[in-house]
């Protein structure tokens, strides 16, 4: 019987994750965001106006096939601990995927594996934190492998879930709610 693990990590909430704040360029199709010398604000910039809160997915491939960690994943000290350090090749598949959060609207994200991430925001119980719920399902309905996940995160904390197995390694997503 073949025997598959879930790992779950929550990141302290003042660790920084240089790959979403280093890069400068806009993710493609969309606008950098104006100077402090623009003329007027965008209507949503507006003092009172409410952000939307997005799940930032990063896709992960961890191997042992000795490859070292892709650089656009940036500085992640999670990686070289327990029980991530039990592999020494972290890739980024894909790009970072941005999931608007609004109650009772869950968003679904197509993992390489066949399987579906599913994001739902439960509440909002202060300005800067968030309960979220996430699931992780087999394609056509079968049994679930992350049934429900539920977790109170704040704005720019990550938490991590591991394990799934997929082309002789696992998948590693790193999720974080933003702005």
């Amino acid at each position: 019987m073949k025997c598959v693990s879930l790992v779950l990590c929550s990141l302290v909430p003042a660790l920084t994750l240089p790959a979403y704040a280093a890069n400068d360029k806009a993710p493609s199709g969309s606008a950098k965001a104006p100077s402090a010398s623009s003329a007027a604000p965008a209507p949503s910039a507006r003092p009172g106006a409410e952000q939307p809160l997005l799940a930032e997915v990063l896709i992960l491939h961890a191997t042992n096939e000795q490859k070292g960690i892709d650089p656009r994943i940036g500085k992640l000290p999670e990686l070289g601990k327990s029980p991530f350090s039990n592999y020494d090749s972290y890739w980024l598949v894909g790009d970072r995927a941005r999931l608007p959060l609004k109650k009772e609207a869950p968003q679904d994200l197509k993992l390489p594996n066949g399987r579906t991430l599913q994001v739902r925001l439960l509440e909002e119980p202060g300005p800067d934190s968030v309960r979220l719920s996430a699931s992780i399902n087999r394609p056509n309905g079968k049994k679930e492998f992350l049934p429900l996940l539920e977790v109170k995160a704040h704005v720019g904390q990550a938490f991590i879930v591991a394990g799934q197995s997929h082309k002789k390694g696992i998948l590693v997503l790193v999720i974080r709610v933003v702005k």
